[in-house]
């Protein structure tokens, strides 16, 4: 078995959050008196954490406080973040085979850490061994510091770690972090984009990723 622990990304990857994350984010700007922006134009910005939704979203938008609409946006999300939200099918099952085979997984994201722990314990209950999200003051992806806290945590060397993810920040944060990647393309980002932003491994399904870790 080639690895001992499996990081995954969240949103894209292991959950489809996008429609939820659209519903906060226009309510917060509805809250601060702006129109609401297109989900595919939300889809395209999602990954980088929520200031920088937020700053590509008001762009242009005369009078706009980016801190009280991440504000307004965070608390919103936070209260009803397992709403509008799946997981990708067959990934609980997936999980539960790799806990069989002995391997450990963890979840880090750029989503805020209580809302990914919320996340995590409603949609894959007793399956993920560690949760790391965006906490003020800590650097967030793709620097390498919360999947540095993972290894920490479980014991575990990068060489015997995958990062699976869906966007060029998670092929950068494996990179950072000196592990492999593996790209899904069932997420917010097509083929084409992870390519021209170094995937090397892309699968397009549940079985070629278990087989990809398994092999």
């Amino acid at each position: 078995m080639r690895y001992r622990l499996v990081i995954f990304d969240l949103d894209g990857t292991i959950l489809d959050t996008v429609h939820q994350l659209a519903v906060s984010l226009n309510e917060a700007l509805k809250r601060s008196g702006f129109d609401p922006v297109e989900e595919d134009l939300i889809r395209s910005r999602i990954g980088n954490g929520s200031l920088n939704l937020v700053l590509r979203s008001i762009e242009g938008l005369e009078g706009a406080d980016p801190d009280i609409i991440r504000k307004d946006y965070r608390n919103y999300y936070n209260e009803h973040c397992t709403e509008n939200t799946e997981e990708y099918e067959g990934m609980s099952e997936l999980m539960a085979r790799l806990k069989d085979n002995g391997i450990k997984i963890a979840v880090v994201t750029n989503k805020s850490e209580p809302a990914a722990v919320r996340l995590c314990d409603t949609k894959f209950s007793g399956l993920i061994d560690v949760v790391k999200g965006h906490r003020d003051g800590i650097a967030h992806k793709p620097d390498p510091c919360l999947v540095n806290e993972v290894l920490a945590e479980l014991d575990e060397v990068r060489d015997d770690a995958v990062f699976v993810g869906d966007s060029e920040v998670d092929i950068a944060t494996a990179s950072n972090a000196g592990m492999d990647c593996i790209s899904v393309t069932w997420g917010y980002k097509s083929r084409e984009h992870l390519l021209a932003n170094g995937a090397s491994v892309l699968v397009d399904d549940i079985m070629e990723l278990e087989d990809r870790i398994l092999v």
